[in-house]
C-alpha cells in the first residue's frame, strides 16, 4: 500500500537549495534507512515528511497515521528521573503502537546500550508498517533496511537493499565514472596529439625556394597555401570534437594513511598496561572487580558492557593510574572524552592540530582529508564549526599528538557514516595502543584486537579468537531466526485468503529471503 508520495518537491533556505525531489513513493513493509553526511538534510526530510517543513513547491502527501522518534537533543528533557537510554526506549514503545501505519526515526539509537539496540533491532525487524530511519550505526542499517535514501546535494538517490547492498552499488558506480573518465581522458589527449601533429605539419610548410621562377613559384604557394587550409580546417574540426566530448569529472580517491614511525614513539616493552585484581565503585556500589590480565604494544582494546556498568571509570582509572594497574614508563597517555576542551577557540583547525603534533604538515592535511574535512575546511577557527566538525577536530588533535596510548570515550558520537568508516580504517593504521569504549557494532568489529567485558558485576579479558566464536554464534542465531520466520510465513501464505494480508506477507518472504542471502 503507497503511505508516501512526494513529487516536484523543492525546499530553499536563504541562496541554500534543501531539496529538489522530483519523485519518492514509498509503500507499507519497506524500511527505508535515510543515510548522508552531518548537514546534508536527512532530518529536514523527514521534518518536511511530517509536516514540521513546508515545501516552497510541489506535493508531500501522508496516506497514514505516523509517529515520529526525534532526536532527545530536539525535544529536551521531557522526564528529568530518567536516562537517556531510558527515555529513548519509552519514546520507541510509545511511537510502536498498533495503529502506528508509519514510523520515522532520527537516530533513535542515541543513548542505548549493545543489548537496547539490539532490542531496538528487533522491534524494528518485527514492524510491519513503512519504516523511515536515520542512523549512523552501520550495523542496524545493515540488519534492518530494504531500501536505503541517499541525501546528498540536495538530491534524494534511491538504492535497493541494505546499507551493504547500498554500498556495492556506489562502488559500482564510482568504477564506471572512473572508467568514463579514463575513457573521456584517453580520447581528448589522442586527439589534442592529433591537433598539434596537424599544426605542425602546416606550420612545416616551406615557402617557395628563391631560385624557382614566378610562374612556378605562385603553383607551389597556391599547392602549399591549399595543404595549409586542408590542415588548419582539419584542426579546427578536431578542435570542435573536443569541445563537443562529454566531460567526465575524475572521481574522488581515498587516500591511505599510513603514519610515519619517524615521527611516532614506540613503546618497546612488552607490556603497556598492566591490570591486578582492579576493582571499581560508584559510592558503596561496586561496578566490578577482579580484572586482570595486560594490553600489549599496538593492541587496540574495546572496553564492552551495558550502561552504567563501568566502562568510562576503567578508562579513567587507567589514565589516573589507579590501584591495582601499572602503566610502561614510556608510556603517553591521551584522553579523548566528548566534553574534552583541548581546543583554542580562536586558532583554525590545523592550528590546533599543529599545536600539539609532531607530524608534518603535509601528512595532518592528508588525515584530514581522509576524515572528510575539504581542503579549505583547515582554516576554519574553531568557534566557526558545528558540533560534529568540533568533534572530528579534537578527535585528530589527540591520536596525532605526541602520545603512543589513546584513551577513547565514544570516539564516533555526533559522527556521520562516511566519517566513522573512515575513522576506523584510519585507527587501524594508528601504530600505537588503543583502548576505547564504543556502542557502535561496526567500528568495534573493524578495530578491536581484544576485549575487555564487564557484566554482572565482574570485568575480564575476551580475545579476538573468542570474539570471533562469539559472533560466529550471533550469526547463526540470526540465521536460525530468519529461517524459522520464513516457515512460518510460508504456513501463513498457504492459509491467509485476504488478498492485501497475502500481499504483505509476500513482501515480508521477499525480504526475509535477501536476508538469509546476505547472512550467507
Amino acid at each position: 500500500m503507497l503511505l508516501l508520495d512526494i513529487r516536484q518537491v523543492q525546499k530553499s533556505y536563504g541562496d541554500r537549495t534543501l531539496f529538489e525531489i522530483e519523485q519518492l513513493q514509498a509503500y507499507s513493509g519497506e524500511r527505508i534507512g535515510v543515510v548522508g553526511k552531518n548537514g546534508a538534510g536527512k532530518s529536514s526530510l523527514l521534518k518536511l515528511l511530517i509536516g514540521e517543513l513546508q515545501a516552497d513547491q510541489g506535493t508531500v502527501q501522508v496516506k497514514g497515521d505516523y509517529a515520529y522518534i526525534a532526536q532527545l537533543n530536539e525535544e529536551g528533557l521531557i522526564n528529568a528521573s530518567l536516562s537517556g537510554g531510558e527515555k529513548t526506549k519509552e519514546k520507541i514503545k510509545e511511537a510502536l503502537k498498533p495503529s502506528t501505519e508509519i514510523l520515522l526515526a532520527d537516530e533513535p539509537t542515541s543513548h542505548l546500550d549493545l543489548e537496547g539496540i539490539k532490542d531496538l533491532e528487533h522491534h524494528f525487524l518485527s514492524y510491519r508498517g513503512l519504516l523511515l530511519l536515520i542512523s549512523h550505526d552501520r550495523t542496524l542499517l545493515n540488519r534492518v533496511c530494504t531500501k536505503i535514501w541517499e541525501v546528498d546535494d540536495g538530491r534524494v538517490f534511491v538504492y535497493e537493499g541494505n546499507y551493504e547492498a547500498y554500498q556495492e552499488q556506489k562502488q559500482k558506480k564510482r568504477e564506471r565514472q572512473r572508467f568514463e573518465f579514463e575513457q573521456y581522458t584517453k580520447e581528448k589527449k589522442r586527439l589534442e596529439e592529433t591537433a598539434t601533429a596537424q599544426s605542425e605539419r602546416s606550420n612545416s610548410l616551406k615557402k617557395a625556394p628563391s631560385r624557382m621562377g614566378n610562374s612556378e613559384a605562385r603553383l607551389h604557394k597556391r599547392a602549399v597555401g591549399t595543404k595549409k587550409a586542408k590542415l588548419n580546417r582539419g584542426v579546427k574540426a578536431i578542435e570542435t570534437r573536443i569541445n563537443q566530448l562529454e566531460k567526465k569529472d575524475k572521481p574522488r580517491s581515498e587516500e591511505v594513511i599510513h603514519f610515519d614511525l619517524d615521527f611516532f614513539h614506540p613503546i618497546h616493552s612488552k607490556t603497556v598496561v598492566q591490570f591486578q585484581q582492579v576493582a571499581a565503585k560508584v559510592g558503596n556500589k561496586e561496578l566490578f572487580n577482579q580484572l586482570t590480565g595486560t594490553i600489549k604494544p599496538g593492541e587496540k582494546v574495546a572496553i564492552v558492557g551495558r550502561n552504567g556498568v563501568g566502562k568510562t571509570t576503567l578508562l579513567q582509572q587507567i589514565y589516573a593510574g589507579s590501584t591495582g594497574i601499572s602503566r610502561s614508563q614510556v608510556a603517553d597517555l591521551a584522553y579523548f572524552y566528548q566534553q574534552l576542551e583541548n581546543l583554542d577557540e580562536s586558532l583554525t583547525i590545523i592550528e590546533n592540530i599543529q599545536k600539539s603534533s609532531n607530524y608534518p604538515e603535509h601528512f595532518i592535511r592528508a588525515v584530514l582529508a581522509r576524515l572528510l574535512f575539504k581542503s579549505e575546511d583547515v582554516h576554519k577557527k574553531v568557534k566557526d564549526l558545528s558540533g560534529g566538525e568540533r568533534v572530528k577536530t579534537s578527535l585528530i588533535k589527540v591520536f596525532l599528538s605526541q602520545a603512543n596510548v589513546l584513551l577513547l570515550d565514544e570516539p564516533t558520537n555526533f559522527l556521520d557514516l562516511p566519517t566513522k568508516e573512515a575513522l576506523a580504517k584510519v585507527l587501524t593504521a594508528y601504530p600505537g595502543t588503543i583502548i576505547f569504549v564504543s556502542h557502535d557494532r561496526f567500528f568495534t568489529n573493524e578495530l578491536a584486537t581484544d576485549q575487555i567485558v564487564i557484566e554482572n558485576g565482574s570485568a575480564y579479558f575476551q580475545s579476538q579468537k573468542q570474539l570471533k566464536e562469539r559472533q560466529i554464534g550471533d550469526l547463526e542465531e540470526q540465521k536460525l531466526r530468519v529461517n524459522l520466520e520464513i516457515t512460518e510465513i510460508v504456513s501463513k501464505l498457504s492459509i491467509v485468503l485476504d488478498t492485501k494480508e497475502k500481499a504483505k506477507l509476500e513482501v515480508r518472504f521477499q525480504e526475509l529471503l535477501t536476508e538469509k542471502k546476505r547472512l550467507g
